[in-house]
């Protein structure tokens, strides 16, 4: 009788595929667990989750992405028209103080 005989009976191969072992008509074959490839259940249990979320995660994050790079360029150009516009302001300060300063030396 083999070892696991008795296991032969419902909960056998339950039992027997998690320990990594295979009955076969009353006789004990070892197989590493890793061996054997997932049994089919249905359609839906295949697929994996990067096959069925990849796609619109994907989309997601392009179009986060383009939306976040769109903004962010606005920003800077709005950003760097407000300083170029303030240091104008400071500019024709200074130049008119420096006009003002050499205007009361003549």
């Amino acid at each position: 009788m083999p070892a696991f005989g008795h296991l032969h009976g419902t909960a056998g191969p339950l039992l027997a595929r998690g320990l990594g072992v295979q009955l076969r008509s009353r006789r004990l074959v070892s197989q590493p667990v890793g061996d054997t490839p997932p049994q089919p259940h249905g359609r839906m249990e295949n697929i994996g989750i990067i096959r069925a979320y990849g796609k619109p995660v994907a989309t997601l994050f392009l179009w986060s992405t383009l939306a976040y790079m769109s903004l962010q360029a606005v920003w800077s150009k709005l950003y760097f028209d407000e300083v170029r516009l303030e240091t104008e302001a400071r500019i024709d300060s200074l130049q008119s103080e420096v006009d003002a300063l050499k205007g009361d030396r003549a």
